[in-house]
């Protein structure tokens, strides 16, 4: 979390008091909020700034050669849904369009 939101946030929520002498009602209502919350984009900065995302589904769990899930016939995994990184430059574009093919061809 950036310094200046967990700076507003704690001002805004909790008492002025160190963090180990907050009460566990204060720790759980904090905990309530940023659970809760809820943002919606409004927009992006566009191709220029995308960046990849890291996780997703295990490669091991599916078929390398058809996407589908390992464990549940039929269904299959395709893109950033995959835990696959590239280096930014359309790798990971290609990687999406490609794994969205070859499930396509099989499903």
């Amino acid at each position: 979390m950036p310094q200046r939101l967990a700076q507003w946030l704690a001002e805004a929520y909790l008492p002025g008091s160190p963090i180990g002498g907050l009460r566990d009602t204060d720790l759980d209502r904090m905990g309530a909020l940023l659970n809760g919350w809820e943002m919606t984009a409004t927009g992006s900065e566009g191709y220029a700034k995308a960046e990849v995302t890291l996780g997703g589904v295990d490669t091991n769990a599916l078929s390398s050669r058809t996407m589908e899930a390992k464990s549940v016939p039929g269904l299959y995994f395709i893109g950033e849904a995959v835990d696959v990184t590239g280096w930014l430059g359309g790798y990971n574009f290609q990687w999406a369009w490609s794994s969205g093919w070859v499930a396509g061809e099989v499903a």
